[in-house]
Formats: C-alpha cells, structure tokens, sequence
C-alpha cells in the first residue's frame, strides 16, 4: 500500500506541479549558461586574432610591394636599393608570421562547438584553459615588444656606425637596411602593444565567467 501511495504522490508532483517537472527537464537537457558565455567569448577572441592577423599580413604585404617597387625603382642608389630589399624582406616575415593568428584548418571553430556541451569539473577545466591560454598570449606579445624595441634600437645604432666602414656605397646600404629595420620595428612595436593590450583585456572577461561547479 505504502508503494501505491508514494508513486501516486511522485506522479502528482509532476502532473500537478509543471514549473518543477519543467525545471528538471532544463537542467538536463539545457547547456549550462556559463559554457555558452563561454563559447561566446572564445568566437570573440578567435575573431579578434583574425583581425590582427589581417593587419599583420596586410602590413606585410605591403612592405612586401612597397619595398619591392622602391628597390626596383630606386636601384641605382645604394640606400634606397637596402631599404626597398631590407623591407620586403621583413614585411615577407611578417606576412608569414601572421598564419598562426588564422583559425585555418577550422580546428578552434569545432572544438569551440564541441565545448558547449561541457559541465562541472570539464567546463571548469576549460575555462582556465582558456583564460591561461590569454595570460600566455600576453606574455608573448609582452617578449615580442622588448625585441621591438630592439630592433628599433640596433637599427639606430647600425645607422650611426655606417660611418665607421670604408667605401660610400657600403655606408649607403648599411644606412638603407638600418632605416628598413627601424620602421619594420616600429610597425611591430606598434602591433605588438595592441595585442598585448587585447590579450590582456580578454583574459580579464574570461575570468569574470563565474567557476561551474
């Protein structure tokens, strides 16, 4: 009799009681919110490395063209004929570089995807991930700006010692290359900075999400 009565009782709940039958069946078949944020802001940030990927291979393409054109044009005087080579040069590096910042074999898209359905510890597993992921960005573009400022600073000194070699010409293309490097380390100074910035910032979001339990 006990049985009858306790099952009678369970139906009821359900039958009488929509709102909590209904909130069951959300917490067993809804995603948890924190996996969708978290999906959101991991397309943003796949997005944003997109952007910057394009800038840093348009800027390399155009170092690429633009020197190529000045060293063609330019030929006949040393300076010009370095820093037309010395540019593309380094806008060709640039232009490769910027692969890496490219989602291209769609990888990061799938398994963004994938992780929706993630929940507890696997969700909680990921989101560090992920925000750790962003610290290590930043502290990439943070090395890189030191080597920028390098560059910019041994292109400088290369400038001013062309005038410790011997021949006009072997001057004019030390000084030609040397003016390649500063503004190559001046155009990646520059993107350098706003990456580390972004890496940052996103790091900061992704750690507002609160921790699944």
């Amino acid at each position: 009799m006990r049985v009858i009565v306790a099952t009678f009782l369970t139906w009821g709940i359900f039958v009488m009681w929509p709102p909590f039958a209904s909130a069951q069946m959300i917490d067993l078949t809804s995603p948890d919110p924190v996996a969708v944020r978290l999906a959101e802001l991991r397309e943003d940030i796949r997005d944003e490395r997109r952007d910057a990927g394009i800038a840093l291979v348009t800027g390399g393409l155009l170092s690429v063209v633009g020197g190529g054109l000045v060293a063609a044009l330019g030929n006949a005087d040393p300076f010009w004929l370095s820093f037309g080579v010395g540019s593309a040069g380094w806008g060709a590096i640039n232009a490769l570089l910027s692969l890496s910042l490219f989602d291209l074999g769609g990888g990061s898209a799938a398994q963004i995807e994938e992780d929706r359905a993630l929940r507890g510890e696997a969700l909680a597993r990921t989101r560090e991930r992920v925000i750790r992921a962003q610290h290590d960005s930043a502290t990439l573009f943070a090395f890189n700006l030191g080597l920028d400022v390098f560059y910019v600073a041994t292109g400088a000194l290369l400038y001013f010692l062309a005038d410790q070699i011997d021949g006009a010409e072997e001057q004019a293309l030390l000084r030609g290359y040397a003016a390649a490097q500063i503004g190559q380390g001046a155009f990646l100074f520059a993107f350098d900075l706003a990456e580390w910035i972004g890496a940052a910032s996103r790091a900061d979001r992704l750690a507002e999400l609160p921790i699944p339990r």
